[in-house]
């Protein structure tokens, strides 16, 4: 058998399916799937995205290299998109809940080098009830300019009706003041992993292929928020045994202008007879 593994306000929740504990985190009511998208020299596209159906009303803030400038939504619906990923020649299914595109207009055409959502308050979320918490300020995220669009949610094709949003300048509300204003969150001491031993105990050969992609939540001073499956294998106890390793494991927060920022770390683990 073999395995390798890489890669403020907050709500968690968990559920029990059976036996399997399953559990999911969030920062923000909602938070960008990427960094935006060139549409025209004035004008970026991105889609919000969140652990469950609502809708969602706030502001997003946008540094570009000409400043800083803020655009409201308001009543946004996010949908269940269901999007079909392989890994590693391993096919499967995920559940994403989106926005539609949202096309931002800026006044000058400059670059847009950061976004995030500033503040947020939901309507209607009865999985997380991030209604009782009203208007939410949310910490800038980890993700850095230089990072690659998230691969675990690709920005579809622009959709015919996208919403339009207008952007208006604002003072800077945050400067970096390090050499190195962003990073990820990170695992500083591996957790254990115990295989299960009565996988495969009788037949070794019998033992589950496939890949188990764990998601924890880490807040700004490094304590584990939660786990949860986001790519099951398709046997709970072998999946168990990732987010146990995930939960035990010791991490450095993600990093924003500087400063200590909650994020996420993903646990991806690949196992071969």
């Amino acid at each position: 058998m073999g395995r390798s593994a890489a890669l403020g306000v907050f709500v968690t929740l968990a559920l029990l399916a059976g036996a399997r504990a399953q559990a999911a985190a969030e920062f923000c009511p909602a938070a960008l799937v990427s960094a935006p998208i060139a549409v025209d020299p004035n004008s970026v596209r991105f889609r919000l995205g969140a652990i469950s159906s609502r809708s969602v009303s706030g502001v997003v803030r946008l540094q570009t290299a000409k400043g800083w400038y803020a655009a409201a939504f308001e009543n946004l619906a996010f949908k269940l998109v269901e999007q079909s990923y392989n890994d590693q020649g391993f096919p499967f299914s995920h559940e994403d809940y989106l926005t539609e595109d949202i096309v931002v207009k800026l006044p000058v055409a400059a670059p847009v080098l950061y976004a995030y959502v500033a503040q947020a308050v939901a309507k209607g979320d009865t999985f997380l009830n991030w209604d009782r918490f009203g208007l939410v300020a949310c910490s800038p995220t980890p993700f850095s300019p230089k990072d690659k669009q998230n691969a675990a949610r690709p920005m579809p094709p622009l959709s015919k009706t996208p919403v339009q949003l207008s952007a208006l300048p604002i003072a800077a509300p945050i400067r970096a003041t390090c050499s190195e204003p962003f990073d990820d969150v990170r695992v500083i001491k591996a957790g254990p992993f115990h295989y299960p031993a009565i996988l495969g105990r009788d037949d070794p050969s019998a033992r589950p292929t496939g890949v188990t992609v764990v998601v924890v939540a880490v807040d700004r001073d490094a304590s584990v928020v939660d786990a949860w499956v986001w790519e099951p294998i398709g046997t709970p106890m072998l999946d168990q045994a990732v987010v146990d390793e995930a939960r035990k494991a010791k991490y450095s927060p993600g990093k924003a202008f500087c400063e200590n920022v909650p994020g996420y770390f993903v646990l991806r683990s690949v196992f071969t007879q």
